[in-house]
């Protein structure tokens, strides 16, 4: 490089570095990318490109950029730091991986890079892997209260809050201005259902990052478990600027209470296929004020969609979508409802298959009960609501009871392993369709909380939902009923981790059921 063209970086990285300051970051980006126009191999014009880029929350260009930094400058332990960052963000966490362990190979005692590492292992669900490589982050800045607050949160999704709660005391006091870790003392709290103290705290966090989505995100968690759901599926919403929550985007106005008499509405599904089930009970409002719904929905519900009350058309993910007037995501509906705890009335079923397309008379005179004890492994609170299936054999000695299991996945294959009498129900199973004609044929269905117990609750059949000790916001707090579902029967932990107990109140339950004659 000449000493003329050394001349006229510098003046480009000084005038695109008084836009930085400005944070006029949309400036600064097309300063460098300009500059990148004559000197396409400085590595720092790329870098500051992918910098600026970040900060507009442009991941995946930016992380184009600092790729291309990286490579330039091999080495470079800022480069890969911060394309770490973004890989995070765009959910390769493989790759980000690889960037921080770049970054240690050069800088062994780098911290942001050991605890990195850590959050990203967290965000794989590697919770083991996580924690050890957060204590060893904590051997080197032990008094870090960020390193302090992510080791906190990855005990918690561990479901170890006990242990958590005195962390994020720790970290609080070490940094009371670092918002993140207020909100995670937030979660902690909750876990323990001190939710007094949990709603102060997610306050404590905001008035420190009132922008922050996710603290907004664990603030409505609390609230709806707390059956605040006015305010609570308001601060729902800011999921949708999250990006592993977002829902689809699609064109058009968003339905926002205006009249839909003679409309066509597109209410399209988010999340997961037990969201789908419980929040379409809301689609006959729709309906109701004149409106052509039409449902758009998981593959998997497709032959179920047509028969939930209110729906008009039924679409599934990648086919054509008609035109309509309104849009809105499904997970948003209770919040454009108004929607308040007094407003869930246990109208189920509402989900109803013709006699035609239901399943043979049942002959049988045994207790039919279908049973689910696991969900999705990669479900983040898995580990809290997947029962063991060990502990639920004190129920396979009750007599005059045919068991079936409901289970799917890679936990179906526990009844063999423990040699449990239960009859495997779903080898013929394409769909929720299926499963729904399965228990159709059951007089009970047990399951942990799962999109399972969503379904049986939705057609009317009774089902007993097996609960950690701190649930998910939609079965609420000190109660046995829900008011989502008139047939359900909740079976709570009285401490964390204890499904012994709530295996016994089923079973108890469960003998008066089945005694013959």
């Amino acid at each position: 490089m000449t000493p003329k063209d050394a001349e006229r970086i510098d003046k480009v990285q000084r005038i695109a570095a008084s836009l930085e300051a400005l944070e006029d970051w949309e400036k600064a980006a097309k300063t460098y990318q300009k500059a990148l126009t004559n000197f396409p191999l400085e590595a720092e014009l790329w870098f500051r490109t992918g910098f600026c880029l970040a900060r507009l929350d442009d991941a995946e260009d930016a992380a184009h950029f600092l790729e291309k930094a990286s490579m330039l400058a091999p080495g470079t332990a800022k480069y890969d730091l911060e394309l770490g960052d973004v890989l995070i963000s765009l959910r390769n966490l493989s790759g980000a991986i690889e960037a921080y362990k770049r970054v240690q190979a050069i800088e062994p005692e780098n911290i942001s890079a050991n605890n990195n590492i850590g959050i990203a292992l967290k965000e794989a669900g590697l919770l083991d892997e996580a924690i050890a490589a957060m204590q060893h982050t904590l051997r080197i800045a032990p008094e870090d209260p960020v390193v302090l607050s992510n080791y906190g949160a990855a005990l918690l999704q561990a479901g170890r809050s006990e242990e958590a709660l005195p962390i994020m005391q720790e970290a609080t006091s070490r940094n009371p201005h670092e918002a993140n870790a207020w909100s995670t003392y937030a979660v902690a709290l909750q876990e323990q259902l001190a939710i007094k103290n949990a709603i102060s705290t997610h306050q404590k966090a905001l008035t420190l990052a009132p922008a922050n989505h996710s603290i907004h995100y664990n603030y409505a968690m609390t609230l709806l478990l707390n059956g605040d759901y006015l305010a609570g599926f308001s601060e729902f919403e800011h999921r949708r600027k999250m990006p592993d929550r977002k829902p689809r985007e699609f064109e058009g106005t968003e339905w926002n209470r205006e009249n839909l008499n003679g409309k066509t509405i597109l209410v399209h599904a988010e999340q997961g296929i037990g969201d789908t089930i419980q929040f379409a009970r809301f689609l006959p409002e729709l309906a109701q004020q004149g409106a052509h719904v039409i449902f758009s929905i998981h593959r998997s519900l497709l032959r179920l969609g047509s028969f939930f009350d209110g729906v008009s058309e039924v679409i599934g993910p990648e086919d054509r979508v008609p035109i309509y007037d309104f849009q809105l995501p499904l997970l948003s509906l209770p919040k454009v409802l108004r929607t308040e705890l007094s407003d869930v009335r246990r109208s189920t079923p509402y989900l109803r298959i013709p006699p035609q397309a239901s399943s043979v008379e049942n002959t049988n005179k045994a207790f039919k009960v279908g049973l689910v004890w696991a969900g999705n492994p990669q479900h983040v609170n898995d580990r809290n609501r997947s029962c063991p299936f060990e502990f639920l054999s004190p129920l396979f000695t009750i007599p005059r009871i045919e068991w079936r299991s409901l289970q799917v996945g890679q936990r179906s294959g526990d009844p063999v392993t423990f040699r449990a009498p239960i009859a495997n129900s779903l080898t013929d199973l394409s769909d929720f369709a299926d499963t729904f004609s399965k228990i159709q044929e059951l007089d009970l269905v047990i399951s942990v909380d799962t999109s399972v117990a969503h379904l049986a609750g939705a057609m009317g059949a009774n089902v007993w939902v097996m609960l950690p000790y701190a649930p998910d916001w939609r079965w609420l707090l000190n109660r046995e009923d829900s008011p989502w579902y008139s047939t359900a029967r909740l079976f709570r932990q009285t401490a964390p981790k204890d499904w012994s107990t709530v295996v016994t109140n089923i079973k108890n339950a469960l003998i008066p059921l089945c005694q013959g004659p």
